[in-house]
């Protein structure tokens, strides 16, 4: 369990820091942090804090508790807040049975803007590289279950 939360401090110090923002405008992003841990959750914010301090993000988290890293952890959104990206680091990183971090999008095409593009290969990159390919970064393109959860999150208003 060490080695694995070392791998995910490699991967939260590894994010974005000293990579500067050449892009007209900023991608919305919410971070949804599902871990169950104090040290999980301390990395988690080691990540949030190098996501805030790249300029490529107009940033908000939520820390959540779910029962399985299945569930909806949004729900409908209270607010008229939407975002373009929304990342989860799911329950189960912490102990292994879970090894991808979740980028949560609208499906991708030639209407989805590349500041968007960018920034969903900069975070693909860091988390293989920091963890030495432990954890993925993995996409609605890569899973159905991702693609489930952006029709549920456009649906209750979290994704623009």
């Amino acid at each position: 369990m060490l080695k694995r939360l070392g791998l995910l401090t490699l991967v939260a110090l590894g994010l974005f820091v000293n990579e500067g923002s050449a892009q007209s405008s900023k991608v919305d992003l919410l971070l949804v942090d599902e871990t169950q841990t104090l040290q999980a959750s301390l990395m988690v914010q080691i990540y949030a804090r190098a996501l805030q301090e790249s300029g490529l993000f107009n940033f908000d988290a939520k820390i959540v508790r779910v029962e399985s890293s299945y569930d909806d952890p949004l729900g409908v959104n209270p607010t008229d807040k939407k975002y373009e990206l929304i990342v989860i680091v799911p329950r189960g990183i912490e102990d292994g049975s879970v090894l991808s971090i979740w980028l949560i999008t609208k499906p991708l095409g030639p209407q989805t803007r590349p500041e968007l593009l960018n920034a969903l290969g900069l975070i693909r990159q860091r988390v293989e590289q920091g963890s030495a390919g432990l954890f993925k970064a993995l996409t609605v393109m890569d899973d159905a279950a991702l693609g489930i959860f952006s029709s549920v999150f456009e649906r209750h208003g979290w994704l623009k």
